[in-house]
């Protein structure tokens, strides 16, 4: 305070390589300002700007490094720690030991460079507790757009276990459109930012993996009360049949995706819905077999490879929005190695630039996050800087050393 007046926090990014998220050309020698949490300017760092902008601030020369906007992903699990057994060892643990090492993950995705995660469900909610925690202050991590419990149906997804078997905590049983509206004002009540619906089967509960599960008028009942309050939907989706039930319920992003036909991809762009991958989950095959991944879970995997990566790249020529997503906590699946997810999408066909935005621009809109995504006069400063060019070689934001600055919020949270 200076007479009564709050001063104004000010940072002068100066001489920076910036991606602004939006697709547009990157500055060679960018300036951008920030005050509190909001950028207030952004151009070429020229005397006359820094004149003017540079008194009572503080002045860091990036000296070429990459000034982005902090990265989104959209899809995944804190209380899953991503081992082979990360069900049973989730089952078997203490909700309270959970939390506890669920708030040392988000802190390593945030210094990997991730200032925002949405939580595609977890064990007793704990997303929403932990997403309180951390805009209480009272423990440091991203930004956290909580599902808590998921909707399933009895036997569905989430609702592996056998008869007589009770599993506190995890999902939500909803049979009928009257259930999965009450599951979902449950959710609501609770906290939640985003519902998640289980639309087919899946790799880690039993059953065809591509069998449809949640009806149309179940889901279209949990959306409308999601719309209703202004949130997300999400629905875990990977038989063709479920993806289309999913979209004509109105569900705003799709998860996986194996089987996405052409019927899928007309839906996706008629309901201007988002597709997110996760293609980071196939990770279960590439380490799974020496792993100690069961070979039934192996073989369900295999067989959502089989069409995945295809349809991913019918969708990305159709012009369907990508967005990345992480499923992180599947086996070998980590939080704070997310970035993985960008050379995986790299590798079906999106450019870096568009990489980049999917996990910026295009997963902020996904997530309704208007002030989020991109760096522009008024938004939100979530910036990363990067030692190197990842438009270059996407590759080196899955270098944590290379993340030398993050801020959230216009704070510094790694210098």
């Amino acid at each position: 305070m200076f007479g009564g007046v709050s001063v104004a926090k000010r940072i002068v990014f100066r001489n920076a390589f910036l991606i602004d998220g939006q697709g547009s050309e990157p500055i060679d020698n960018g300036l951008v300002v920030v005050e509190d949490d909001r950028v207030v300017h952004i151009g070429v760092c020229a005397k006359e700007d820094l004149d003017n902008w540079n008194h009572d601030a503080e002045d860091i020369d990036l000296q070429g490094m990459t000034l982005m906007p902090g990265l989104i992903d959209v899809h995944v699990h804190l209380s899953l720690d991503g081992s082979v057994d990360y069900v049973l060892k989730m089952l078997k643990e203490r909700s309270e030991l959970t939390v506890l090492k669920a708030a040392q993950r988000v802190k390593k995705a945030l210094e990997s460079g991730y200032t925002t995660l949405r939580c595609m469900g977890d064990k007793d909610q704990i997303d929403i507790a932990l997403k309180v925690a951390i805009e209480e202050g009272v423990i440091t991590g991203p930004r956290i757009v909580a599902s808590g419990n998921v909707l399933t149906i009895t036997g569905g997804h989430g609702d592996m276990f056998p008869p007589g078997v009770h599993a506190k905590g995890l999902g939500r049983i909803v049979d009928g459109a009257d259930e999965a509206r009450k599951g979902a004002r449950e959710q609501l009540k609770a906290g939640a930012d985003n519902i998640k619906l289980m639309a087919t089967g899946g790799g880690m509960s039993p059953g065809p993996g591509t069998v449809a599960q949640l009806s149309v008028a179940e889901m279209q009942a949990a959306v409308e009360e999601a719309e209703n309050y202004g949130i997300t939907t999400g629905a875990h989706a990977i038989g063709s049949q479920g993806i289309i039930n999913a979209l004509e319920a109105g569900v705003r992003t799709i998860e996986h995706g194996s089987f996405l036909d052409e019927k899928g991809i007309e839906l996706l762009l008629e309901k201007e819905s988002f597709l997110v991958p996760t293609l980071s989950a196939f990770k279960t095959l590439k380490y799974g077999k020496d792993g100690g991944v069961s070979e039934d879970v192996l073989k369900k995997v295999q067989y959502f490879s089989t069409a995945h990566t295809d349809n991913l790249k019918k969708a990305i020529s159709a012009g369907v929005q990508i967005v990345a997503g992480t499923d992180a906590g599947t086996p070998f699946n980590y939080l704070g190695d997310n970035a993985y997810e960008l050379e995986c999408l790299v590798s079906n066909g999106l450019s870096p630039m568009q990489a980049i935005q999917s996990a910026t621009k295009i997963a902020a809109k996904a997530l309704k996050l208007e002030n989020l995504g991109t760096i522009e006069t008024g938004k939100i400063a979530d910036l990363i800087v990067v030692d190197g060019n990842p438009l270059a070689n996407i590759n080196i934001l899955q270098e944590k050393e290379r993340i030398k600055k993050v801020y959230k919020e216009g704070k510094a949270i790694k210098q």
